[in-house]
């Protein structure tokens, strides 16, 4: 039986699916920090993945100047 083509990402998808890749990567485990570009990210799916990632514990947003933001975050061992 023929398989089927999983369904194409969204944009929001493609955007969440790069910021993870970044927070995943090792420099981003091992310094537990990572610059994310909007690059051509569509308004609603910036602020979205942004109020996304603000509602998380432990993660801190800073904005800066050219629309970028930085991501900071701590590890809390009482969640193991």
């Amino acid at each position: 039986m023929a398989r089927t083509p999983p369904p194409a990402l969204t944009p929001y998808d493609q955007l969440a699916a790069r910021v993870h890749r970044q927070v995943m990567s090792a420099p981003g485990v091992r310094e537990k920090h990572v610059h994310v570009e909007r690059r051509d990210a569509r308004d609603q799916d910036w602020d979205q993945l942004l109020e996304a990632i603000s509602e998380m514990e432990g993660v801190i947003i800073a904005h800066r100047d050219d629309g970028s933001v930085d991501l900071f975050w701590k590890v809390s061992y009482d969640d193991f």
